[in-house]
This record gives structure tokens, C-alpha cells and sequence, in this order.
């Protein structure tokens, strides 16, 4: 008697792809976060009342410089979690091999 084939059961989901989503999604939300406060520290006037010439300078620049490095590692961490989602996404099941019987 020739064996017939089971249908198969939807894939489910394992607890590494859960776990890894939601790291992934924590480093996009992080990076987003560093992009939006890079931005802000990089293009935003900074208020010196109270402070001389020099001190004001430093401030700027030194705030302007720590945006720029906010503004890399958000970059950096939105971009990896988007290829490791690419990564890590489910595929779709491969299609039966052979000609179908009815």
C-alpha cells in the first residue's frame, strides 16, 4: 500500500526567532532613538546664558561632536537590526518536489 503523504503542520514558531525579534526590535527603536537625539544635539542652538565666550564654545562644540557620535551609532544599530530581520525572517515552506497525484 503506497504511503500517503501527511499534510503538514504550520511551522511554529521557536523561541530563539521570538527572542531574536525582540532584540532586533530593541536595537531598532534604540537606534532611532540615538538618530533622533543626534540630530537634536548636532543641529539644535544650545542656550548660554550665564556662561562666558569660551564656555560657550566648548559647550557647543563639544555637544555638537557628541551628536555626531550618536548620529553614527544610530545609524549603525538601525542598519544592523534591519539586515539581521532580513536575516532571521521565516521563509515560506520550499514547495513539494514531483509532479502532484490527485
Amino acid at each position: 500500500m503506497p504511503s500517503s503523504p501527511e499534510p503538514s503542520s504550520p511551522q511554529r514558531p521557536s523561541l530563539g526567532r521570538s527572542a531574536a525579534t525582540g532584540l532586533l526590535g530593541g536595537f531598532l527603536l534604540g537606534g532611532l532613538g540615538l538618530l533622533a537625539v543626534g540630530l537634536s544635539n548636532s543641529f539644535a542652538a544650545l542656550s548660554c546664558v550665564g556662561l562666558t565666550g569660551p564656555e560657550c564654545q566648548l559647550l557647543t562644540d563639544a555637544t555638537r561632536e557628541v551628536g555626531r557620535t550618536q548620529l553614527l551609532a544610530g545609524g549603525a544599530l538601525t542598519a544592523l537590526a534591519a539586515s539581521l530581520f532580513v536575516l532571521f525572517r521565516p521563509r515560506p515552506p520550499a514547495p513539494p518536489e514531483g509532479p502532484e497525484q490527485s
